[in-house]
């Protein structure tokens, strides 16, 4: 990829001319295909972007398929259920033989039925995680469902965006049972395992907006400074540093994947000064800006 800012693609279309794939929807708000049909037209890998609609991935055979989501490899390991939505950067290489499918989609195109759609389904929202581990039945379950969506969605029928609608909220709400299965597993951890997770997710959507600790703790109900001891007792790090940790990676990507001057990096990812930004990277990484992105 060319030095360019990190894109943002709002349309299906303009992420399936992206990725070099000759597809393009024809239902507003709404899309399926499968992983197959990427072949051979479309990139094998994918630098860093931003897409404007959520997208479920069903993974049957990943191959040596690497998903990076906010910097973070995803464990695509024992049929894995996964989720993009808006804002997140995401990045692939994706292997020739990867099969499985892809619904993406609109919040638009659920119409009135879910009035916020990241509170009546919350495995959306930017801080959960963002794949899901499925039994085999539910693997199989959601499958059939996937197929039959996809059929539907290949065949016109005069009720057909009505049916995909139905379609896909039956869909949401099986992922949801899977999501309430997977947090249960909270029950069994210390509430000082719970915070860290609670944080951890907290920071990876807040870190642009505040680097404060105090509103990382607001935002969990507890003080400061039980925050920071409760994060450096399980880590060794004290919540600035992850919250700082966080904020270089980011730093590093937008350098090396983006066309921005550094004064437009600092700006975006919300430095008072460039200065600013320029000491708080060399202090973490030992290099400054420029130099880091001519290495």
């Amino acid at each position: 990829m060319n030095k360019a800012d990190i894109p943002v693609f709002e349309t299906f279309d303009a992420f399936y001319e992206a990725i070099g794939s000759p597809r393009r929807s024809h239902i507003p708000g709404f899309d399926v295909f499968t992983a197959e049909s990427l072949e051979p037209a479309a990139r094998r890998c994918m630098a860093p972007y931003r897409q404007g609609f959520y997208q479920i991935g069903l993974l049957c055979d990943f191959g040596n398929t690497e998903f990076n989501l906010n910097t973070d490899m995803l464990d695509l390991r024992e049929n894995p259920l996964l989720f993009v939505v808006p804002g997140q950067v995401f990045s692939w290489v994706r292997d020739k033989n990867m099969k499985g499918f892809f619904i993406v989609f609109k919040k638009e195109f659920l119409g009135s039925s879910f009035s916020n759609l990241v509170n009546d389904f919350p495995f959306l929202k930017i801080s959960e995680k963002s794949t899901l581990a499925l039994t085999k039945e539910e693997h199989q379950s959601l499958l059939f469902d996937m197929q039959r969506i996809h059929s539907v969605a290949e065949n016109p029928h005069p009720y057909q965006e009505k049916m995909l609608e139905g379609m896909l909220g039956t869909l949401l709400y099986f992922c949801k049972a899977i999501f309430e299965r997977n947090k249960t597993t909270e029950n069994h951890l210390s509430r000082s395992q719970v915070i860290a997770n609670k944080f951890e997710v907290l920071v990876d959507k807040m870190y642009v907006d505040t680097k404060n600790v105090s509103d990382y703790a607001d935002q969990l109900h507890i003080t400061p400074n039980y925050l920071t001891t409760t994060i450096k007792k399980l880590t060794g790090k004290s919540a600035k540093d992850i919250i700082n940790e966080r904020l270089l990676v980011e730093s590093k990507t937008l350098l090396k994947y983006s066309g921005l001057d550094i004064a437009e990096i600092a700006h975006r990812l919300n430095f008072q000064e460039p200065t600013h930004f320029t000491r708080f990277f060399k202090k973490l990484s030992g290099t400054t800006p420029n130099q880091f992105r001519k290495s």
